[in-house]
Order: C-alpha cells, then sequence, then structure tokens
C-alpha cells in the first residue's frame, strides 16, 4: 500500500486536544505538538523547503512518531534528492519498521551521495546480509574497509559473510585481523570459535575458548558460553 503524504494533516491532528485540558496533557506530547507547529509555520511560507520537511522528519523520529518521519523524510528528498542525511534517516527509520527492502535502497542512496562515510557502507552491507545478497554484503564491507582498513566491526562483518559462504579460509582471515585491530572486539572471538566448532576443528576451537574465558572473563556472557562450550565438549569426549 502506497504511502500517502499528509503531514499537514498529522500536524492538525497533534492541535486536538481529545476532551482533555492542556494540564493533563503528557509532557512529551506538549512538545511534540509544539515543536511540529513551529515547522509547520515555517512551511506555511516555505511549503518545498527540504530543510524543513527534513527538521520536521527529525522531530518525529526523535518523539517515536516514525510513520509521520517517513512521510516527512521521503517529501525532503523528493525535494532535493542529494540530501544524504535524510536518506540516512529514512534507511534508519525503515529498518526499524523492519521494511529491509527500503532500508537497503535509502542506504544505497546515502552511500552515492556520501559515498566516504565508513559508516554508512557498514550499514548497507549489514542490511544486505540481513537480505541475503552476500555478494552485495561483501562489496559494501570491502568499500568500507577501503576508508578505514583497521575497523573491527566491518573486518568482523566480513568474516560473517565469508563464513555464511563457506569460505572458511577467509573467514578466519577476517575474524583475526578483527581480534588484531581491536582485542576488546568480543564478537570476533564467539564468531571464530563458532566457525571452529563448526569446522569441526576442536583443538583450535578449544584454544579459543580458553582465550576467551580468561580475557573476558569467567562471569562475562562470552565466558559464561567459553565455559559452557568447553564443559560439553568435554562431556562428549572432545
Amino acid at each position: 500500500m502506497s504511502r500517502v503524504k499528509t503531514w499537514g494533516m498529522a500536524v492538525l491532528l497533534l492541535t486536538v486536544a481529545c476532551g482533555k485540558d492542556d494540564s493533563d496533557e503528557d509532557p512529551a506530547r506538549q512538545r511534540l505538538r509544539t515543536e511540529v507547529l513551529t515547522v509547520h509555520e515555517a512551511l506555511k511560507t516555505q511549503p518545498n523547503s527540504p530543510i524543513l520537511h527534513y527538521q520536521l522528519g527529525q522531530i518525529y523520529r526523535k518523539y517515536g512518531v516514525n510513520d509521520s518521519a517517513l512521510v516527512a523524510l521521503e517529501r525532503c528528498v523528493e525535494l532535493y534528492p542529494p540530501f544524504a542525511q535524510a536518506h540516512q534517516q529514512l534507511a534508519e527509520t525503515y529498518f526499524e519498521a523492519g521494511d529491509l527492502q527500503r532500508s537497503e535502497a535509502a542506504w544505497t542512496n546515502t552511500a552515492t551521495f556520501e559515498p566516504g562515510h565508513l559508516e554508512t557502507w557498514n550499514n548497507l552491507g549489514y542490511v544486505r546480509r540481513q537480505l541475503g545478497n552476500l555478494a552485495g554484503a561483501e562489496e559494501a564491507y570491502l568499500t568500507a574497509l577501503n576508508i578505514d582498513s583497521a575497523f573491527a566491526e566491518t573486518l568482523n562483518n566480513l568474516g560473517q559473510v565469508y563464513r555464511e559462504q563457506q569460505h572458511w579460509e577467509q573467514a578466519v582471515e577476517y575474524f583475526h585481523k578483527a581480534m588484531a585491530a581491536d582485542p576488546t572486539f568480543r564478537g570476533a572471538y564467539v564468531n571464530l570459535a563458532r566457525l571452529y566448532e563448526e569446522r569441526d576443528e576442536l583443538d583450535a576451537e578449544r584454544e579459543l575458548l580458553i582465550e576467551i574465558r580468561e580475557r573476558f572473563g569467567r562471569t562475562s556472557r562470552e565466558g559464561r558460553y567459553a565455559s559452557i562450550r568447553l564443559e560439553e565438549m568435554s562431556i562428549g569426549g572432545s
């Protein structure tokens, strides 16, 4: 179903007191109405201002009114397509709504108009991976690493893509790169341990599990995972 661009109606709805005195109204709703009406007044004289529609979208996002935020942000990029920040906000809002296809398209637009932003490519890779587009995710992550080759999160994410593609050597390589770039990046340790488990490389897995437990502590989530897995391996005679 197509979304009708009715930001004006949304503003009008906010002005209705619903039979309550202003003193009974939720303070957050009062602030929302005040901020929205301020932008609405400016839009009366500048109805085609992408900045004002962007500001309106930001206000709605701040207060969690995401449907209205999408209407405002979509109008913003309709008026000024190269507005990278608005595409980014659209991508995040679509993702929060579970609309991964539109989120991926919005992240792609963000990257098109702001190609040097590391986290844009990292987020694009993540959404593509969620959609099952592993080749596209790999491409996005490699682009991110061209911007910063030592960004542990992207190194780990690329390792996950290779793991899912069953490119085991590359997966191991990138998990190790993530751990070297940031020795405190816990996800890379756990992902590598699970890869070893999947590959039945028990000696390497055991060695890494002991390191995880020692590095992050037995009471940490990762330490508890390592302890449970080591116990399973002992019980199983591995």
